[in-house]
């Protein structure tokens, strides 16, 4: 095999490499310890993505971690590799559809917060600070309580292995939230200068996808998972119309909800033109990948053309909100932003409804305290006419 100068990455044992074609590819070199002590290495070369590279790696290193073999875990190790580690070692072991949602809670919430943290420093207050309390604008209390569950179960594996000497953040105390009958819309939503700002920070900030993306549930208010299904011949882009007919997460694409979310609706000029770049910066990339446009594909892809990762919103409203210090909402809140700005602009509560894909009557529950903040303003105005001096 060819020798190939070898340049590092930011992750650890990860290499770029140019291939004799010229082609930008990625290898691991894995240096470690077996059982007898003595040192040993692990690489494989051609990788497409440096992605790629890394699960093959910690692949690896689960199984010589499996086999007995002593692994060279450092105090430079991270909760990010480690995690990775656990996963691959435990998910032939876990039943239907437990892998996906153990490595969603890997990819939207450990790694992202804390997932920097090296695994032999990380402690209670850290984990309750940086985790746990980061968590309760994301998710609900019973969601917390999973993802806490998994990372516990990942801390005690290591702990087995004698990686760490003790679990340290058993004793961490889960986020005491009363749970809202209002789909927990308090809080989680942003003021139209709020939102002004957060599209700013995003298009200064993120690739067109993310912004495309994070601005099209701003404007229409519609779910993630309904944008994250929507294809291009779903856009009407002469009559200005989107059509959503389907909802997409990670156990995959099916029919929308309910009767009530098949629905279509209007786009602003502004919105329309937007689309209209994105799909010719799609078309564009894609011809850049040998790949042809279909009408039928799906709109938001990564900048390799696959399919846009779920939580991509997510994940660029939680990086926006530790760049700039912007109140951190999630996708979800974009589409309370949506109702709460047209509540407070007089829209009709039919019309939104409409628009949102629900019943008038969850509407006016679901946003109760917008609908009053709307008839106390209505009532100022009425004082400030009739005048009883």
């Amino acid at each position: 095999m060819a020798r190939y100068k070898l340049n590092p990455t930011k992750k650890e044992d990860i290499y770029w490499y140019m291939s004799t074609d010229k082609k930008k590819l990625y290898a691991y070199r894995y240096n470690y310890y077996d059982h007898n002590g003595k040192r040993r290495e692990k690489s494989k070369y051609r990788f497409e993505t440096m992605l790629e590279a890394e699960r093959a790696l910690t692949a690896i290193k689960s199984t010589i971690l499996n086999g007995g073999e002593k692994i060279a875990l450092n105090d430079n190790v991270t909760i990010s590799q480690w995690v990775e580690i656990y996963f691959d070692l435990k998910k032939s072991k876990w039943k239907g559809t437990t892998p996906k949602t153990y490595r969603n809670i890997i990819d939207s919430f450990i790694n992202p917060l804390i997932g920097q943290y090296k695994l032999s420093r990380i402690t209670k207050s850290i984990y309750q600070s940086e985790f746990l309390d980061k968590l309760i604008p994301l998710a609900a209390p019973k969601s917390i309580e999973t993802y806490h569950n998994f990372f516990v179960g990942c801390i005690n594996a290591a702990v087995e292995d004698e990686i760490l000497e003790k679990n340290r953040i058993l004793k961490a105390e889960l986020p005491r939230i009363e749970k809202q009958n209002n789909d927990e819309v308090e809080g989680n939503y942003l003021t139209p200068s709020e939102l002004e700002y957060l599209l700013r920070c995003v298009k200064e900030s993120s690739d067109i996808t993310r912004y495309t993306l994070i601005a099209i549930l701003a404007a229409t208010g519609m779910r993630r998972g309904e944008a994250g299904a929507l294809r291009w011949s779903e856009i009407d882009f002469e009559n200005k119309l989107i059509n959503i007919r389907r909802t997409r997460d990670v156990h995959g694409e099916r029919s929308a909800k309910t009767l009530i979310s098949i629905r279509t609706i209007d786009m602003t000029d502004d919105l329309a033109n937007l689309m209209e770049r994105y799909r010719k910066w799609c078309i564009e990339r894609k011809f850049a990948y040998g790949i042809q446009h279909k009408v039928n594909d799906l709109v938001f892809i990564s900048r390799t053309c696959n399919s846009l990762n779920q939580n991509a919103a997510r994940q660029t409203l939680l990086r926006i909100h530790e760049l700039y210090d912007v109140k951190l909402i999630s996708p979800h809140g974009l589409r309370h932003t949506f109702a709460t700005i047209s509540i407070a602009s007089g829209t009709p509560p039919t019309t939104i409804a409409k628009i949102l894909g629900m019943t008038t009557s969850t509407l006016l529950k679901t946003y109760a305290h917008s609908f009053a903040e709307r008839e106390r303003q209505a009532m100022q105005v009425l004082s400030q006419i009739v005048n009883f001096e």
